[in-house]
């Protein structure tokens, strides 16, 4: 490891409540500051170097902040991101194919008008990221809850179930991989049968890859539209540096659909609706695919090393909370049924938020009631802290000897990039102060 990302690491582990909590985003702002957000899905790690560049280029030209423009096929950041994902993933992408939007959700949008007619059924797999039951429901089409499955300590797609959903007569599935939140990253296999049972029954896959760059040790991303199966189906895959980079504020987001055909089809969307990518997302987003792979391993490493933490530190729940590790990106998927019985509530975030001062995601918005997603993109310092506080709650509330079923907390943590030895301390009134 170098010694550029020995100095970022360090960085990242001093990662504290107290300079986290001047920020101005959302993340650190909807909550009092004695509350340690792990709800929305972005990580507190500095921003890449190259990346805040390229931001400062702009600013030091003065006036060139205006609209982006979006529309031209021959953008830096389209030949770039082309560049990329072929270097990693040896998908190979026209430039001129790229085309930009704000951001994912809006790329999911637009190719579900495209794509399909009111009324029409989408299926989604649940759990899911609410917007897609949002987005959905606003453009006049169904939701169709496809329930993932539980197996091998994997969670995984019901294919048997996708295929009944497809014959059922449903237009279009909302594939999300790396899955959002459950982590799972798809192999081809999956996918190569997701694609055979869409060109079964001509079904469009509007695929979300937003976490794609954030897999962990052992598993390795393949993109829905590099196998030669997509070419029988209608695609059209959402990307962007927004979450492997860290800048979900800048705006700039690439879709790529599968055929030619199926470009033109998505070309003919109104044309607003590509407004509002960011000038500095564009730069941004350049700088990230071309300059920021040194930054993004050293981030990956941390997280894997974070997600092993966070697996040992979870061992003191028991059955209570019960946590199969993702295979990508920075979010955990919780199951809390059993303590949500145990507890009588039925709102496992409310209650941590209130009793343990963390704020976590609620299941019952993606669809799976009893569960909770934690963000662990953050310092190993504040995730311990977060997982204490959630300990100390639930003890609280349900002390040893009444069935709580908690084992004692482990003694050491394995963290990066050595086990962390200390006995647990409460961080103290002044870690939350503004």
């Amino acid at each position: 490891m170098s010694q550029a990302q020995q100095e970022l690491i360090h960085r990242f582990d001093g990662l504290r409540a107290t300079s986290l909590s001047a920020r101005s985003s959302e993340k650190w702002r909807r909550y009092p500051p004695d509350v340690l957000p792990a709800f929305i899905a972005e990580m507190d790690f500095p921003v890449a170097e190259p990346v805040l560049d390229a931001i400062r280029a702009h600013l030091a030209a003065g006036g060139d902040l205006g609209y982006a423009y979006a529309y031209t096929a021959k953008a830096p950041v389209q030949r770039a991101f082309a560049a990329w994902v072929r270097a990693n993933w040896d998908w190979r992408v026209e430039p001129r194919r790229v085309v930009l939007f704000p951001d994912t959700m809006r790329v999911m949008e637009v190719a579900l008008e495209r794509f399909t007619a009111p009324g029409d059924g989408v299926v989604v797999d649940v759990p899911a990221y609410p917007p897609y039951f949002e987005a959905i429901s606003a453009a006049g089409r169904e939701v169709v809850p496809q329930p993932m499955r539980l197996r091998g300590g994997r969670w995984r797609l019901d294919l048997e179930g996708l295929a009944r959903s497809f014959r059922a007569g449903a237009a279009a599935y909302f594939l999300c991989n790396p899955h959002n939140p459950t982590g799972r990253v798809l192999t081809a296999g999956e996918l190569r049968e997701v694609l055979s049972l869409a060109a079964e029954f001509g079904v469009a896959v509007i695929a979300d890859e937003v976490h794609a760059p954030l897999t962990h040790p052992g598993r390795r991303h393949v993109p829905l539209g590099s196998l030669p199966e997509a070419a029988r189906v209608a695609t059209v895959t959402a990307a962007s540096a927004s979450k492997g980079w860290n800048v979900s504020g800048l705006k700039c987001a690439m879709a790529v659909a599968g055929r030619p055909r199926d470009h033109d089809r998505l070309m003919e969307m109104r044309p607003r609706s590509r407004d509002g990518v960011g000038i500095l997302g564009v730069s941004a987003s350049e700088a990230a695919f071309t300059l920021g792979d040194p930054w993004l391993r050293t981030v990956r490493h941390y997280l894997h090393g974070s997600r092993r933490m966070l697996v040992e530190l979870f061992e003191s729940f028991g059955p209570d909370l019960e946590l199969v590790p993702p295979e990508a990106s920075y979010l955990a998927w919780l199951d809390g049924r059993r303590l949500a019985d145990r507890l009588g509530s039925d709102d496992l975030a409310d209650f941590f938020l209130h009793r343990g001062k963390v704020a976590v995601s609620d299941g019952r918005e993606y669809g799976s009631e009893g569960f909770i997603r934690l963000n662990f993109g953050t310092s190993q310092h504040l995730l311990e802290e977060m997982v204490r506080r959630m300990e100390k709650a639930v003890r609280e509330e349900s002390p040893e000897g009444d069935g709580a079923g908690m084992t004692p907390p482990p003694r050491t943590v394995p963290g990066y990039p050595a086990p962390m030895s200390r006995p647990y301390r409460p961080a103290g009134k002044e870690e939350f102060s503004r």
